[in-house]
């Protein structure tokens, strides 16, 4: 009990002190700046940090004015969430001087109720924006998020994969609307295939040579924990990535690492309808409706395309990543949707699964 006082005692110094450094924090002149004035960005928590830090990413001064309290909230309650008031100079407190053409966030331009178009307005956008997913928040709080990567280099004409497949972890989805087949699924389908091939480090890709091609390469996490910082790099090697679903909704972050260096997503449909706009089949994604249909696309399609239609497919993701997902391209979006008062749907993962009749 007492050990519990004291570090409650250190934790209201820590905040504190934390607190009088941000009051005291004065950003450069700016003209373009947000203005938040959200009283419960807690319902995104890390999608919310994840707009915000696009508007940062593309050159915006953050203002988010607060009293200690929602300080407190914000800087301990989220691991994510957070990072907006943990990481140096990301916001001031202080609305002081602010310029004429301020973007402003208010509570009321969101919604929590991500999937409601798909599921009961056949998937209709008009009057509505989705911000839509981005990488790993700490690719962008440990600013490797835009590292340089070869994107024209050689690469192996093979499925890749990567990530978590804990198989009681991601079951959770079964137990929604959602039609798309779990992760854990995928990686039994693939597994039963002669060119299956499971890494265990980045070298194995890297001097694989050519024997790689036409192979299934999953890197699974308790075999091989793929740095964060290696990941674009090592998705840039591939022709094609399988998009696995999250814990409780088809979206990961993970679809997104994977287009931004243009490799070709291997998705299902479900999945590329709750993409916005939707990923289109032998346009900027290969998209297949149930197993049976994958199975086709392996041994009948997949790796039969033509180089020509692989570099237009790649370039198609490219220049979609650019113009939807990018910090620059979302917040571009984002501010045209205020500006025509659209209504604006935000994640909020298990809280929006929970909107779905």
């Amino acid at each position: 009990m007492i050990n519990k006082r004291i570090n409650q005692v250190k934790r209201l110094i820590s905040d504190t002190v934390a607190f009088l450094h941000l009051k005291l924090y004065i950003p450069p002149e700016n003209d373009k700046v947000l203005l938040i004035s959200f009283t419960n960005p807690n319902l995104y928590h890390r999608f919310f940090y994840l707009m915000v830090k696009f508007y940062q990413l593309s050159g915006y001064t953050i203002c988010y004015p607060m009293n200690f309290s929602r300080f407190r909230n914000l800087r301990n309650k989220d691991r994510y969430l957070g990072l907006m008031v943990r990481e140096k100079n990301f916001l001031s407190i202080n609305k002081k001087n602010l310029p004429p053409n301020v973007i402003e966030l208010k509570d009321e331009m969101f919604s929590p109720d991500y999937f409601v178009n798909y599921f009961e307005q056949q998937n209709k956008q008009d009057n509505v924006f989705h911000v839509p997913m981005s990488f790993h928040p700490f690719m962008y709080n440990q600013g490797i998020w835009d590292h340089t990567i070869n994107t024209d280099r050689k690469r192996f004409n093979s499925i890749f994969c990567y990530g978590n497949f804990d198989e009681q972890a991601y079951l959770d989805i079964k137990r929604t609307e959602f039609t798309v087949e779990t992760r854990t699924g995928l990686l039994a389908f693939f597994q039963k295939k002669e060119n299956f091939i499971s890494i265990r480090g980045r070298e194995e890709v890297i001097s694989a040579g050519d024997t790689l091609n036409e192979k299934y390469v999953f890197a699974i996490k308790e075999n091989y924990g793929i740095r964060m910082e290696d990941i674009r790099e090592l998705l840039s090697r591939f022709n094609f990535y399988l998009c696995c679903p999250g814990v409780v909704m088809p979206l990961c972050h993970n679809v997104i690492e994977a287009m931004s260096v243009g490799t070709i997503p291997l998705i299902q449909k479900e999945y590329a309808e709750v993409m916005y706009p939707n990923l289109r089949h032998r346009t900027n994604a290969v998209l297949f409706k149930d197993l049976n249909e994958l199975e086709h696309l392996i041994h009948n399609e997949i790796f039969k395309y033509s180089g020509q239609e692989i570099l237009t497919m790649k370039n198609n993701v490219l220049e979609y990543y650019k113009k939807y997902l990018s910090p620059a391209g979302m917040v571009k979006n984002l501010n045209q949707s205020i500006l025509e008062k659209k209504l604006i749907y935000l994640q909020a993962e298990h809280r929006s699964v929970k909107f779905i009749k």
